[in-house]
């Protein structure tokens, strides 16, 4: 086998050469037919129907996660029945909202709901945000309660830098409406010395006419 012999298996197809003479099948009009929209340049017809609506405008919109969604926990009473199985917690034990969360994958904005599931066989004292009315007698038979604590839902903690900008703004806003105060005293100053003067212009025009109108005394 000689070196010009070796071929070297590729998988890249070669590119298309067009417009470089009949006998390739592409020259001429380049593959693009005779005369048309299409053969232009410049033209972008992908997903046009026409003027109605296009089919990917059509379909439903999906994918989209707020920051403000709230994560909505259904525990049934099986999972604290579970937790004393593995003895990780004890009769009387307590649970708060941030041990509960734990077991969700979501840490912010977690809302907690207790369901009746299997009997509960010790008792237990838990935190939740809402609570079904066979959840809790079950949670009060076994001699445990169940505490109701109000939703809040997550907001960044303000930082030093952010304070001192509002308060600066602040200042501004304060500083903006005292000035448009200041200038529409002087507007009014300046607009009521003007009529003042103008009054005072027009009585000293009567007053002149007045004198030349007035006979004059024979001596």
């Amino acid at each position: 086998m000689k070196l010009n012999e070796i071929k070297i298996e590729t998988k890249l197809k070669k590119k298309k050469r067009v417009g470089r003479g009949i006998g390739s099948g592409k020259g001429k009009t380049a593959g693009r037919g005779m005369k048309g929209q299409k053969s232009r340049t410049g033209v972008s017809i992908n997903g046009f129907e026409g003027g109605q609506m296009p089919l990917h405008m059509r379909m439903p919109k999906h994918g989209f996660k707020s920051r403000k969604k709230i994560n909505k926990i259904v525990i049934k009473t099986d999972l604290i029945n579970s937790l004393f199985d593995k003895k990780v917690i004890k009769d009387n034990a307590k649970l708060s909202i941030k041990d509960l969360t734990n077991y969700s994958s979501s840490k912010k904005n977690v809302f907690i709901k207790f369901l009746l599931g299997n009997k509960l066989t010790k008792s237990v004292n838990v935190e939740s945000h809402a609570v079904s009315n066979s959840a809790k007698k079950e949670f009060e038979r076994v001699g445990g309660s169940v505490s109701i604590i109000k939703f809040v839902k997550y907001s960044k903690p303000t930082s030093e830098k952010s304070k001192k900008l509002k308060a600066n703004d602040d200042d501004v806003e304060k500083k903006s409406k005292k000035i448009s105060k200041e200038k529409t005293v002087i507007k009014k100053s300046t607009s009521s010395s003007k009529q003042e003067k103008a009054v005072k212009t027009q009585k000293d025009q009567k007053k002149s006419v007045t004198k030349k109108m007035a006979p004059k005394k024979k001596s």
